[in-house]
């Protein structure tokens, strides 16, 4: 039996949509907070292992999906903490 796929991207499409930061306000705290985050070791080294092999062409279908879900979040991390910057960059 194949493993399931896991199509993240409508998942990444709805969480930008959910944490609109714009949208709902976000105070210093939470914006430093948001800066705070990153992906733990394990994920950090998992996601270096897929670019590793999606490099060398050797991922299976399974394995693209979970980069791609790694990529996604990333994203989506990376936009809120853009957001969060912009925040913490405006005058008091």
């Amino acid at each position: 039996m194949s493993q399931p796929i896991f199509r993240s991207k409508p998942h990444a499409e709805v969480l930008l949509r959910v944490f609109d930061l714009p949208a709902h306000g976000i105070s210093p705290a939470l914006a430093e907070s948001l800066l705070a985050l990153d992906f733990p070791e394990a994920d950090a080294t998992r996601i270096e292992e897929l670019n590793i092999r999606a490099n060398e062409g050797e991922l299976t279908e399974y394995e693209a999906a979970e980069l791609e879900a790694y990529i996604n979040v990333g994203d989506l991390l990376a936009y809120s903490q853009s957001k969060a910057r912009q925040i913490l960059q405006r005058p008091a």
